[in-house]
């Protein structure tokens, strides 16, 4: 039998209780200025600009004639944009050092003593953004923000914007931004110093022009499993993830805790070693709202989220051994991420089916790589689930699950695909007499995958893993100022910034 597993459970306990921090600075690169200067000075145009985005410059005079005239005619652009107009990018080096910019003309080799003793923290970029769509103009939720051919990135919160870290030696790297039924974009990461609208143009997602092979979804099931190894990764890697857990009861959240977590992937051929997790650092809010007589506690959290990647726990709608308990239909060809896949939905023969499932999954025409997948309970195994997702409640409080959907997808990097996000929504009905309650608790698990290495660990320590009986919430600390200093996080949306503001 298909072993059960991705669970996600609650503890409902009866409690008396007693009724945001800002993101750390960016590089000064980012700091904007205005100025308009024909045939001025060097030495006036970076006294003006030291004193508008007050930082100070250091050069050696051998090297900068500051002599020398020129013209600069910019309003409100990035320091970065600014200094590449007045020092040429393939003569000369910018480098960032506290408020301080250091201006040396390039060698041919590095200075590897300079690179050694250099002790300073890198201040990275942070490169925020708003993407709407072009012709109604509305935000553009969940899309794909990532550094071309590199394993960094994030994604658009709710209200489309996003906030992507880059470390200076990749500020010059392309940056791709892509969203299922858009044209992606593709543009150098300083650009977006000094452009925070990026508009994505509406696309047709059908492929008239790709002649569709004749395939049965029975071959494309088994040209799925054939290949587990060609595309997924038969190696040990280590991922650095953010996790984010928000619940809300009737609407209100009453719980925002998130993570940096780290991920010991196992290769996808070795079914019988786990992915393990850790936390790397991690915060919560405080009560953002007061509730009254229940307290829900989500167990499992960033260790079921991993779970989801379901190519590597092989679902019961992957999985050879359920193929003849669900029907599969290939409903059509669409372009994904500038690749051709199969959609293909699946459901339940039978309502005895367990667990099953409703949802489409995305097949790479050519690979016949699983990218994406959506997917519910349906309504029988949604009966089912209760007594494996409700793990204690109160004496006369009923409780159930309502509405359960997962998401996940996989990005490629050096030729294999990679988790990239995963999404678990979950809703419970709970009621009391006793207590006049009548309340429905909303969770969101989120998921991004922010950095992939290779590594020879094999396991993490015991006392640092994050197990399936743990209660995230209760692993943390409180929110405080520049917490996530240089790590990739989802931006929160305006709702979750009101949240916070809420608790301060």
């Amino acid at each position: 039998m298909h072993r059960y597993k991705i669970v996600i459970s609650v503890t409902i306990l009866l409690l008396s209780l007693v009724s945001k921090g800002q993101q750390q600075d960016g590089s000064v690169f980012e700091r904007r200025v205005t100025i308009k200067q024909d045939k001025q000075v060097l030495e006036t145009i970076l006294d003006q600009i030291s004193w508008q985005a007050e930082v100070y410059f250091s050069y050696d005079a051998a090297a900068v004639n500051t002599d020398r005239k020129v013209s600069v005619d910019v309003v409100n652009k990035s320091l970065y944009h600014v200094l590449n107009q007045l020092f040429e990018p393939e003569k000369y080096l910018l480098r960032e050092r506290e408020n301080q910019i250091i201006i040396t003309k390039k060698e041919r080799r590095a200075d590897p003593v300079v690179a050694q003793n250099d002790t300073i923290p890198v201040k990275y970029f942070f490169l925020k953004g708003r993407l709407i769509e072009a012709r109604r103009e509305k935000p553009v939720p969940y899309a794909s923000v990532s550094v071309f051919n590199k394993p960094i990135g994030t994604i658009s919160n709710a209200d489309g914007e996003f906030l992507l870290k880059l470390h200076p030696d990749n500020i010059r790297d392309t940056v791709v931004i892509s969203c299922m039924g858009y044209a992606q974009i593709l543009i150098p990461a300083y650009k977006l110093l000094d452009e925070d609208l990026l508009i994505l143009e509406p696309v047709s997602i059908r492929i008239k022009e790709v002649r569709i092979t004749a395939i049965t979804p029975d071959h494309l099931l088994a040209r799925i499993r054939q290949n587990l190894e060609k595309n997924y990764s038969t190696q040990t890697k280590l991922m650095k993830g953010f996790y984010r857990e928000t619940v809300q009861q009737d609407g209100n959240y009453i719980s925002v805790s998130e993570a940096v977590i780290d991920v010991l992937k196992s290769p996808y051929n070795n079914g019988l070693r786990n992915d393990l997790v850790r936390l790397v650092k991690g915060r919560k809010s405080p009560d953002v709202q007061p509730f009254r007589w229940l307290n829900f506690k989500m167990q499992g959290g960033p260790f079921t989220i991993v779970q989801l990647d379901v190519v590597k726990t092989v679902e019961s709608f992957i999985h050879a051994s359920y193929q003849n308990s669900y029907r599969y239909e290939i409903t059509k060809v669409i372009w994904y991420h500038e690749q051709p896949v199969y959609v293909v939905h699946f459901e339940p023969i039978s309502p005895d089916v367990f667990p099953g499932f409703i949802g489409e999954m995305y097949v790479h025409r050519e690979t016949f790589a699983i990218v994406h997948a959506e997917f519910r309970f349906n309504k029988s195994s949604l009966n089912e689930a209760t007594s494996i997702m409700i793990k204690k409640k109160p004496r006369g409080v009923k409780a159930r699950p309502s509405y359960v959907q997962y998401t996940v997808n996989y990005q490629q990097y050096q030729g294999k695909w990679h988790l990239s996000t995963a999404q678990a929504s979950v809703s419970f009905k709970v009621r009391s007499k006793r207590d006049k309650l009548n309340s429905e608790f909303h969770s969101v698990s989120d998921l991004l995958i922010t950095d992939i290495q290779p590594t020879d660990l094999k396991r993490f320590p015991g006392e640092e893993r994050f197990t399936q009986s743990d209660v995230f919430v209760e692993k943390l600390g409180n929110f405080d100022g520049e917490f996530w200093e240089n790590y990739n996080i989802i931006k929160p949306d305006e709702d979750l910034r009101e949240a916070f503001k809420k608790s301060e």
